[in-house]
């Protein structure tokens, strides 16, 4: 038996086993991964890929699931990868080359290993044999939204209508390099609605007059449940956005803590400042507020089952009941969601006993809708998750209405220098 030991040295968690994918779907293997390691300071959402079955992996072997529709599994060691390649030919992903111990145990049990390296060459991933320096394979590259095609990266979408402008939360860099699953879905949405969009982002430390600057001409928001941790405090921000699109009645999509947020922006909104306050001290797990948030539950990883409240917005996109996955730390507040519901937010999704808030939305908005799950890491390109696609659907109907009405072109289209206006 064979392993293919594929080494690709590069920092950024989102490369991470993406070659290895691609070699395994072609050669229709299984791939195994060891335990690899990332920047936690430079890449705050290193580990936040999680598997059908609960495993928390390094957020770049997304790309197995998308690439080859197989589970990544847990991470394995020395001797179980042995043991697996005594069996078959397996593919093998190291952000290094391969150790001396794992090239000892697999000459000791007779296992042939093939030793490949990722090189780039303008823009384009290759793979190299390490002893020959022969290269193995076609160029890959990545497309705008991150996602891997052989060759040109050009879109085959035959795109219609105007461009819209989507904002999504956190930086190109954190999207890109960190984590890739949610550029990437919104990609699969945006292709299956035959879309023309520019992707706005929005950095989680602006507020004030910078935030409305950035965000005044955008026709959507896309609030991800990941966190970029730059900043003394980046729920402040990620709080101005929220409470920006309540505002100015822009759809918005929570996703994960993107949910939590919303409710506390509406809380603050209608509670006062003083009753919803959200701290964000230096890292996630130690979030604490005092009311959006209750004690932590048992930790929910991997495929869950959620139930739709019958007339939701949810079941109408979702259904009744819904396989999601879930990577979830934080429960909702009761309390906070009773005193919220003569605003107009309803519990629209719930897990079966009806104990966690699983998806809210507000009643007289256009679109202002979160979900505990993250549909993005079920998202494939011949599979768009349907949440993702009724909110892009939303973002073009109120563009539409918006380009035709007279109350939104004195005051919904806003100069960024209020004085260059003319009477």
């Amino acid at each position: 038996m064979t392993i293919t030991f594929i080494a690709h040295p590069t920092p950024e968690p989102a490369l991470y086993g993406a070659m290895a994918a691609i070699l395994a779907e072609l050669r229709a293997l299984p791939l195994c991964h060891l335990p690899v390691t990332h920047d936690a300071k430079r890449f705050a959402n290193a580990r936040q890929h999680v598997t059908a079955q609960g495993h928390q992996l390094t957020s770049g072997l997304v790309w197995l699931e998308r690439l080859t529709g197989r589970d990544a599994g847990a991470e394995s060691d020395l001797n179980t990868l042995i043991k697996r390649a005594l069996r078959e030919d397996i593919v093998v992903p190291s952000t290094q080359p391969m150790s001396q111990e794992l090239a000892l145990l697999a000459a000791e049990n007779g296992i042939t290993v093939e030793s490949l390296r990722v090189v780039k060459q303008q823009n384009k991933f290759q793979l190299e044999d390490t002893t020959t320096g022969k290269i193995r394979s076609n160029g890959w590259a990545r497309d705008a939204f991150g996602r891997w095609a052989l060759g040109s990266v050009s879109q085959p979408v035959m795109r219609t209508g105007k461009k819209l402008r989507l904002a999504l939360v956190g930086d190109v860099a954190e999207h890109r390099d960190s984590y890739p699953a949610m550029l990437a879905a919104l990609g699969d949405a945006t292709d299956a609605l035959a879309l023309s969009i520019e992707v706005v982002y929005v950095t989680p430390n602006l507020i004030g007059s910078q935030l409305d600057c950035t965000l005044f001409d955008v026709d959507g928001i896309l609030l991800p449940g990941v966190l970029n941790s730059a900043g003394e405090n980046p729920l402040a921000g990620q709080l101005a956005v929220t409470a920006w699109a309540l505002e100015n009645r822009v759809p918005l999509l929570g996703i994960n803590q993107g949910m939590h947020l919303m409710v506390a922006a509406l809380g603050q909104q209608v509670l006062g400042q003083d009753r919803v306050v959200m701290h964000g001290p230096s890292t996630l797990n130690t979030l604490q507020t005092s009311l959006p948030l209750g004690n932590p539950p048992q930790q929910r990883l991997g495929n869950q089952w959620m139930y739709s409240k019958a007339g939701s917005r949810i079941e109408q996109w979702l259904g009744s009941k819904a396989n999601l996955r879930y990577n979830q730390r934080w429960s909702l507040n009761p309390q906070l969601l009773d005193e919220l519901h003569v605003a107009g937010l309803r519990i629209s999704g719930s897990d079966e006993m009806g104990q966690s808030a699983d998806a809210i939305e507000l009643h007289d908005h256009p679109f202002f809708v979160g979900i505990q799950a993250q549909p993005d890491l079920q998202s494939r390109r011949e599979r768009p998750n349907p949440l993702l696609m009724a909110f892009l659907q939303q973002v073009r109907q109120c563009n539409g209405e918006r380009d035709v009405s007279h109350v939104a072109l004195t005051k919904s289209v806003r100069l960024k220098q209020p004085y260059l206006l003319m009477g």
